[in-house]
C-alpha cells in the first residue's frame, strides 16, 4: 500500500520529474500532467485508491 500522497504532493514529484501542467486540456477539477514523449494523465481533486496507485506508478514512486 504504501505512503498516501496529498494531491498537491504528487503534483509536486510529477513537476521535479519534468512533469508540466498542462494548463489548456482537463477540467477544473483535474490537473492534466504532460511530458514530451510521454502519454499524459489527469490528477483528480478527490483521488480514489486505485487512481492515487496509478499515479504513483507513473511517477516510479516505491513506498
Amino acid at each position: 500500500m504504501g505512503k498516501q500522497y496529498s494531491r498537491r504532493e504528487l503534483i509536486a514529484i510529477a513537476l521535479k520529474q519534468g512533469w508540466s501542467i498542462n494548463e489548456k486540456r482537463g477540467k477544473g477539477s483535474h490537473a492534466l500532467m504532460t511530458k514530451e514523449g510521454e502519454r499524459p494523465f489527469p490528477v483528480p481533486k478527490k483521488l480514489s485508491s486505485g487512481v492515487h496507485d496509478m499515479i504513483k506508478k507513473r511517477l516510479g514512486i516505491k513506498d
